[in-house]
């Protein structure tokens, strides 16, 4: 599974322990996704930012709604 798995509106747990929400749905060749910043409890990010992210930084998605379960892109 790699970044065109997921889809716009996906949520992330990032390697910083922050929240993301995927923003645009990335291509088969692409090597990285536009999020926008839920919450950075840890990173240096204001939530709102918009910025792309690869899948070095990306810890896991989030299974559920509740954001409590996440499994490996």
């Amino acid at each position: 599974m790699g970044l065109e798995s997921l889809r716009r509106g996906d949520k992330l747990q990032m390697a910083d322990g922050s929240t993301v929400e995927v923003t645009a749905s990335a291509t088969e060749q692409a090597t990285s996704i536009e999020v926008r910043v839920l919450d950075a409890p840890f990173g240096h990010d204001a939530t709102g930012t918009v910025m792309h992210v690869d899948t070095d930084d990306i810890y896991g998605v989030y299974a559920d709604d509740s954001l409590s379960s996440v499994r490996a892109l």
